[in-house]
């Protein structure tokens, strides 16, 4: 059986989560849905009769009278209005409406119909989002870090004026960049790694110190923390960077290495001193005691001798041992002269040209022996160091192979030289009689030290060789076979290394 249409009416309106209502032209409520109650708290005879105007907020009275009521009178339509409606509780409520003039069939009489749903929870919602970008834009501009909003593909979307000014740029000269663009290309990859495992879901954020490149050009340091930004399936859509500047503080530790560094070079350069200092003792206390014991013994001798052919025996004694003396304070003064650093002047010196040049002063004793040289370097190759050492350091090495020679055979040296990180190394080499280091590997540098029995010597120059290198901040190596000679290896500081 059909229903009437007063019952279909009540039904309909009762299950509508909409507020239907009938008003007057001036407002009047003559029809009010069933379901008020659940949706304003009063029950529909309770607004029978009445104003809605006097349950208006009355802050929003005059906007919907000029937006809402007047422009419905006049025949205007799709008419929406979200207004605040008191509710029973007392409490106000957002209201949205769909409003309409609607005429009656047969009396022809206008009425207005309102169709009403509650936004409330919407409202705050919005309110409460609102509320939150008002929040986060705030502290985005207004942080004292940098901060960098980037979308998924690296591009910039928004940065603070803190970011900005850190690298020497508007705000808005950086927006689209890809963040690519100022990064160091140093730490890129670590970075596009992380941002991958964060993208991924593998890791919440990360943070890594990193350096960005400056508006100038120069390089600048920051520590970073990055975090992703979802959407409500879990989707990454930004990227949000906590930039923080420690140029400063990487400028200091950088100079605190080089500090420790200094100190480092410095307590090695104390204890190479103090070892040369120990080794120049042992040369007073070898080459000195003795030739001064001789004079002072002679000298006795003479007193109490009365016999002439004594006393001219004495006197060439006293001559042989004066001399003796004479070197021996001559090689004291090589020594001295080596130890003092303050006139050294290293510079960039060609390696052939300063052997041809010891080569010429040596070219007597060169063609007494017979002696076959093999240059193996370029006037190109260069090595850092004063042209006077290299020079005392090549007589130093001839003279030793000259007088450890094997008569057996024509004594060949050959000079070369090759580049090794910091250093430039010179190997200088002889098919001498050469040593066996298995047996005196520990003692070849040491003075009173001779390792040929039928060879007179002091293993004086060998030690002012050490010593020479090791005040320079070099160092010598040394390799040897009995029979087949020997090779040593000078190896010189390259630039500032050397004078550090």
């Amino acid at each position: 059986m059909a229903l009437p249409d007063s019952e279909i009416l009540q039904l309909l309106t009762s299950i509508s989560r909409e507020l239907v209502c009938l008003h007057e032209t001036d407002g009047t409520y003559i029809y009010v849905s069933p379901n008020s109650k659940s949706i304003i708290g009063y029950e529909p005879e309770e607004l029978i009769g009445k104003n809605p105007y006097d349950f208006f907020h009355p802050d929003d009275r005059r906007l919907i009278f000029e937006r809402s009521h007047q422009p419905l009178l006049r025949g205007e339509e799709n008419i929406h209005p979200t207004f605040r409606f008191l509710h029973k509780n007392g409490t106000y409520i957002w209201l949205q409406s769909d409003n309409r003039l609607t005429t009656h069939s047969i009396t022809g009489k206008n009425y207005l119909h309102t169709s009403s749903r509650d936004i409330s929870e919407k409202i705050e919602s919005d309110a409460n989002l609102a509320l939150s970008e008002r929040k986060f834009k705030t502290l985005f501009r207004d942080s004292p870090i940098g901060l960098v909003l980037t979308s998924t593909h690296g591009y910039i979307d928004d940065v603070n004026e803190a970011f900005a000014r850190f690298l020497g740029y508007e705000t808005f000269e950086l927006l689209g960049k890809h963040f690519s663009e100022i990064s160091s290309t140093g730490e890129l990859e670590e970075n596009l790694r992380y941002r991958d495992s964060v993208q991924k879901g593998m890791i919440d954020h990360y943070s890594i110190e990193k350096q960005y490149v400056h508006k100038q050009g120069h390089l600048v340091w920051a520590y970073i923390t990055v975090t992703v930004l979802r959407d409500d399936s879990g989707k990454a859509i930004y990227y949000l960077a906590q930039i923080i500047d420690i140029d400063e503080r990487k400028k200091t530790e950088t100079l605190l290495l080089e500090n420790n560094e200094h100190l480092k070079a410095t307590k090695n350069s104390l204890l190479i001193q103090n070892k040369q200092l120990q080794s120049y003792n042992q040369i007073i206390s070898h080459h000195l005691r003795a030739p001064v014991s001789n004079l002072r013994s002679l000298l006795d001798l003479l007193k109490i001798t009365g016999v002439e052919e004594e006393r001219r025996e004495l006197q060439n004694h006293l001559e042989e041992v004066t001399e003796n003396l004479e070197t021996v304070l001559s090689e004291l003064i090589t020594t001295l002269k080596i130890q003092s650093l303050e006139n050294y002047q290293p510079e960039w010196i060609s390696i052939l040209l300063t052997f041809q040049k010891v080569q010429k002063l040596m070219e007597g004793e060169f063609q007494k022996k017979n002696v076959h040289i093999d240059l193996n370097v370029t006037e190109k190759e260069l090595v850092f160091v004063s042209k006077e050492y290299l020079e005392t350091l090549f007589l130093q090495l001839t003279s030793n192979s000259l007088q450890f020679a094997d008569p057996s055979r024509e004594l060949r040296i050959g000079v070369e030289s090759f580049s090794m990180g910091s250093e430039t190394t010179i190997s200088f080499s002889d098919n001498g009689l050469g040593v066996d280091l298995s047996r005196y590997g520990d003692q070849i540098f040491q003075l009173k030290k001779t390792f040929h029995r039928q060879m007179s010597g002091k293993g004086l120059g060998l030690f002012l060789m050490k010593y020479t290198m090791e005040s320079l901040g070099g160092r010598v190596e040394v390799r040897s076979k009995p029979g087949e000679g020997a090779t040593f290896l000078l190896h010189f500081p390259n630039g500032s290394a050397a004078n550090a």
